[in-house]
Formats: structure tokens, sequence, C-alpha cells
């Protein structure tokens, strides 16, 4: 079973599908290789997991194949079931799970934290290698940041060049200056008391 197994609901309200093809339809989705759409499952493997009789399967089967919800190629021993809708849902879902948690936050890039019990065991054997920093750095506005702090999602850095102080997201790729929040809040505190 794939890891972002998720029916199609346009399957499940369809009033044209019986309780049966719904139930073998999510059967074969069960099956379903996540990269390719396609499955295997023999009649008997439906049999075990649904409990629909064998007649019962193979009318659902073929009118899933009507309706173009699946696709049927005959093999020797089995069938080739394709499921295109199901696999486009999929890569859609994956897709939109990939782009909600995705940043571009490049100053983290390639640092590994290790526990001070790796990092102390084998120390002695990594002579070569510098000691972790624990602070991080990245550009902004042609400004060099290190971390401060970090309050919930938010990181904030400081430029030791200029004293500007701005915040980072952790999730989201946000950007913004200490002062224009402190602003927002305000201006909010101003509309809450008046």
């Amino acid at each position: 079973m794939s890891l972002y197994f998720v029916g199609d609901l346009n399957v499940m309200y369809d009033k044209k599908l019986s309780p049966t093809d719904k139930l073998v339809y999510y059967c074969l989705v069960g099956f379903m290789n996540a990269k390719d759409g396609k499955c295997y499952p023999r009649y008997a493997t439906i049999k075990e997991r649904t409990g629909i009789s064998r007649a019962s399967i193979q009318r659902s089967i073929k009118h899933l194949a009507k309706l173009n919800l699946i696709t049927i190629k005959r093999l020797a021993s089995t069938n080739l079931y394709y499921l295109g809708r199901q696999k486009i849902l999929q890569e859609t879902i994956k897709r939109r799970v990939k782009s909600q948690f995705d940043t571009r936050d490049n100053s983290q890039r390639g640092v590994l934290i290790k526990p001070s019990y790796i990092t102390n065991r084998y120390s002695k054997y990594n002579k070569t290698s510098p000691p972790p920093t624990d602070k991080h750095s990245i550009s902004y506005k042609g400004e060099t940041f290190e971390q401060c702090g970090s309050e919930g999602h938010w990181h904030e850095y400081y430029s030791k060049k200029s004293g500007k102080h701005i915040r980072k997201h952790s999730f989201k790729n946000i950007i913004e200056e200490v002062e224009t929040s402190r602003k927002k809040f305000e201006a909010a505190a101003v509309k809450v008391v008046a």
C-alpha cells in the first residue's frame, strides 16, 4: 500500500456504482503501485480481502472498466489493472504535501547535528573535522545575519553590521524585519483598544 493512500471521493459518491463496485475499486487501490498506477491481484486475493464472491468481483471489475475507472489487461495467470485517475490523484497529493513542507533555506543545507554522545565517542578518530557550529547564518538584502534566538516556528537573526533584526519562519519561506512585525503588532493592538 502506498504512503499517500487516499481514495477518489468521486468514486465514493458516484451513483452509477454499487457498494460492491466501490469495495472492489478501493481494494484495487490498496494493491496499487504508486509509481506506475498498476496492480496485479488475483480474484482469490480480492475475494479474501473483501469477502465478495468471485462472480460479483468479475461483474464489478467489468463495470469499473466500462466506466473507465480502471483498465484491464489479461496476463497469463492474473489481470493487470491500471488505475489512471487514482494515480493522478496520488501524484497531486504528493506535490501538495511536498510544496507545503518544502523550504528553500540554504543556511542549514548539509548541516548534520549529531547528539553529543556520538560526537564525543568518535572525536578521537575524526581530528580533522571542524567543531560543529551552533549558530546559523543567512543572507538577506545583501547582509549576513546570524541566528540569535528562536520562538515557536520563528528563528530570529541579527546583523552585526547594521544592527537590524529579522525573523524567518521554519516551514514557510517567509522572512520579515522585526521592526515591521512590531509595527503590525502595535497597529493591531491600537485597533483592539480603540
